[in-house]
């Protein structure tokens, strides 16, 4: 069995704890002595709230079991792994690894085996190092005859955190999503985090790529899974639209450093993959697909 935290081989059964060298979980959770999960509720998403079905609609509803968990003070939620989409877990974290890597401000995040029998991938809750402060997803912005387009979320983030680099955030998560295929940035998947002295953007949260939960007979078909926030194009877009679009916007500069730095770490983050904890098929196809999109982004810049 190999160690979640280290990749070393744990040679000893009661060396393990949660999919990890004892040592390594007390040291990844920042632990004075060995604690077990505890405080485990089960959280059962609303798929679609109100009137904005269209945009909260996840293609992942379902696809985790979710629960809140407590280890020693701190809060995590736990995405455990579910017996039709195994690799999920392991696909949630290699997408923060690489998310962290270009940049983008992610929750705490971790690989574990829950109860030493089912991979989980845990998320720190961001919201509980920040006073009298509440997460308020971005369709609560949006009027009933809004779009759910780059446009005007663009134009929500920078009216209510009056903060240029939350814009570039944005900008930055949206080019993420469709490098590595999420196609699932619905309308409670992105949020501001209200404090008494304003608004201001959320890290990156609910980040795994769409190869995650496809049937392995199906990992050698060329994939290309389109974007949730629209362009003012397409309602479809891919890593060239959102291109297109921030440049239409406005923001070329944001997106030719974007682009620079993610062709300086494409052997990197082919690495990172080839690396990971998914099956070979599957790191294949998501080989395959970065390739394809940064090949598709440098042939339109």
């Amino acid at each position: 069995m190999i160690c979640y935290r280290c990749e070393k081989q744990i040679l000893q059964r009661k060396e393990a704890f949660s999919g990890l060298h004892k040592a390594c979980f007390m040291e990844w959770f920042d632990l004075k002595e060995e604690t077990e999960f505890d405080d485990v509720i089960a959280r059962e998403s609303n798929n679609n709230p109100g009137n904005f079905d269209d945009i909260n609609s996840s293609f992942f509803h379902g696809k985790f079991r979710k629960y809140s968990a407590k280890l020693g003070k701190q809060s995590y939620l736990l995405k455990v792994q579910q017996e039709e989409y195994p690799e999920l877990p392991h696909c949630e974290f290699l997408c923060n690894q690489m998310a962290q890597k270009l940049g983008l401000e992610v929750p705490a995040f971790y690989l574990i085996r829950f109860l030493g029998t089912l991979d989980t991938f845990v998320n720190r809750n961001f919201m509980q190092d920040i006073s009298n402060a509440s997460l308020v997803h971005i369709y609560h912005f949006l009027s009933d005859t809004d779009s759910f387009d780059c446009e005007t979320i663009k134009n929500i983030i920078e009216e209510k955190t009056q903060r240029l680099r939350d814009v570039e955030k944005f900008i930055e998560i949206t080019l993420f999503d469709a490098l590595i295929g999420n196609h699932d940035r619905h309308g409670r998947n992105l949020g501001l985090i209200q404090t008494p002295s304003g608004f201001h953007l959320a890290p990156a949260y609910d980040n795994p790529s769409y190869l995650a939960i496809e049937m392995e007979k199906l990992l050698g078909a060329i994939h290309e899974p389109r974007g949730k926030i629209a362009t003012a194009e397409t309602e479809e877009p891919r890593l060239g639209d959102y291109l297109r679009e921030w440049r239409r916007l406005g923001h070329v500069n944001v997106v030719d450093h974007w682009l620079n730095r993610t062709n300086q770490l494409k052997e990197f983050l082919t690495e990172l993959i080839y690396s990971s904890f998914m099956s070979s098929k599957r790191k294949k196809a998501f080989v395959s697909l970065l390739h394809r999109r940064l090949e598709e982004a440098n042939d339109i810049s």
